[in-house]
């Protein structure tokens, strides 16, 4: 049987670039931090999903989706009802921040 491992939150935000919505949140999967950074930009190849792990006081990345593969719609700064409240937009990040966590685990434990 697998051991539940403990998830707490330090940071959680999402906010608007200039052609972007940003999604990133902090937090401590055990004793490891985890940093997960998701974009999505007006254009394809500049959209992203990252995951580092703070290794020594610096990020090292530890897995991405390629930005075909992602869920996350690009292009979020020109919706309407994201455009003045970037915040509303963290729902459209769920799907990559789901599958970034699950391979963060995976990797790490």
């Amino acid at each position: 049987m697998s051991k539940k491992i403990k998830e707490i939150i330090i940071e959680k935000i999402t906010y608007k670039g200039s052609q972007s919505i940003n999604f990133r949140e902090i937090y401590k999967l055990d004793e490891k931090r985890i940093k997960l950074e998701i974009k999505s930009d007006s254009y394809d190849q500049q959209c992203y999903a990252r995951a580092y792990l703070l290794k020594d006081e610096k990020w090292e990345p530890i897995y991405s989706i390629p930005y075909s593969e992602m869920n996350t719609s690009k292009g979020l700064c020109y919706h309407v009802t994201y455009r003045s409240n970037a915040s509303a937009a963290e729902a459209e990040f769920k799907s990559d921040i789901e599958r970034l966590k699950k391979y963060v685990e995976k990797i790490l434990f």
